[in-house]
């Protein structure tokens, strides 16, 4: 009788997070540059519907692994993308900041499981990318300059997809150290 080993998709789930921070990282610098932001962030929008069906995968797979932490993360993670299709305008930065609050919780719980540290920090980044989109939003409602807020967006970005390409090419060879 032969034996299915489940294969854990936290590698996979942690270059999805990269690519999806990575496109928000550019449109914010672009935005930053004087892009308009409607266009740019319309555009990575729609990306957010189709990985947020495979980040669901992700979480059932995780599940089947008996990953409680990745399954209940990358679920999270589906229904931030889905939200962030569906759900934004202008008017609703609100949105923004609850997504970020429940990254940040994210991080807590990751950091009182032993965790390692970069993803906490990788935590803490996305949640500071999703807190300068609402303050992004909540600055263009009240007609002001939202440039720098962009650019802030452009850094966390980057730094988020960094980190979560880092760990996940470590985590793939076992070659470089998970902190």
């Amino acid at each position: 009788m032969s034996e299915t080993k489940r294969v854990d998709p936290t590698v996979a789930g942690l270059l999805l997070i990269g690519f999806i921070t990575l496109v928000f990282g550019i449109v914010g610098i672009q935005i930053f540059n004087g892009d308009d932001f409607t266009v740019m962030f319309g555009a990575a929008g729609f990306f957010l519907l189709p990985l947020a069906g495979v980040m669901l995968v992700f979480a059932y797979m995780a599940g089947k692994c008996g990953n409680a932490f990745a399954t209940a993360l990358f679920a999270y993670i589906a229904v931030a993308f889905l939200g962030t299709t569906y759900l934004v305008s202008v008017e609703e930065a609100l949105l923004f900041y609850i997504v970020g609050f429940f990254f940040i919780v994210f991080a807590l719980v990751a950091a009182l499981i032993g965790a390692p540290k970069l993803l906490v920090l990788l935590l803490i980044f996305v949640a500071a990318l999703f807190i300068f989109f609402g303050i992004f939003y909540g600055a263009i409602a009240a007609g002001d300059d939202p440039k720098a807020y962009a650019g802030a967006i452009g850094i966390f970005g980057i730094l988020s997809f960094l980190i979560a390409t880092y760990m996940a090419v470590a985590l793939a060879t076992e070659k470089f150290p998970v902190a």
